[in-house]
């Protein structure tokens, strides 16, 4: 065999393998960043709360966070004054009203959804469907698209850096 064929099987072996190695690395799936801002004060919707976060959690789309807020009502920023830890794609807001009924929406805010990919809207849609499925009949999730209150929050968190 001449030194010019083993230089060029070489070359070919390292360049066979290089490209299987790129081939054969797997990327997981990307995760959102999301926050669960628990507003509620009954027992029985902080445990609704808690196996939404569970089921979120189960579906591996998302790196969760969750905060418990105090708040004098529903509408105010839940998040003000705070330093945001990071930047989050999805904040869910379940709001205190709830508990009695005043309010029956839980809040999804994003930025706009030109601004998102297809994957977060998808994410965005499971997270609602898993949300409607456990407060059934208490509150319904509601997004950017559906209602004001999201993209009234979903504003304020652009400006404080959390969106």
């Amino acid at each position: 065999m001449s030194k010019r064929v083993f230089l060029v099987s070489i070359a070919l072996l390292l360049i066979g393998g290089a490209v299987i190695a790129v081939l054969g690395q797997e990327e997981g799936p990307q995760k959102f960043n999301l926050l669960i801002v628990d507003e509620t004060r009954t027992f029985g919707s902080s445990i609704r709360v808690e196996v939404l976060a569970r089921a979120i959690k189960r579906t591996e789309l998302f790196d969760l966070s969750a905060k418990i807020i105090d708040v004098s009502s529903s509408f105010d920023d839940p998040l003000q004054g705070e330093k945001p830890d990071r930047q989050y794609d999805v904040i869910v807001i379940v709001p205190q009203g709830i508990d009695d009924g005043i309010i029956k929406q839980i809040w999804v805010a994003t930025r706009p959804f030109p601004e998102i990919t297809e994957e977060l809207r998808g994410a965005v849609g499971t997270v609602k469907e898993m949300a409607n499925g456990i407060f059934r009949g208490a509150a319904k999730a509601v997004d950017v698209t559906d209602d004001l209150i999201p993209g009234y929050f979903a504003t304020l968190f652009i400006k404080e850096g959390w969106l």
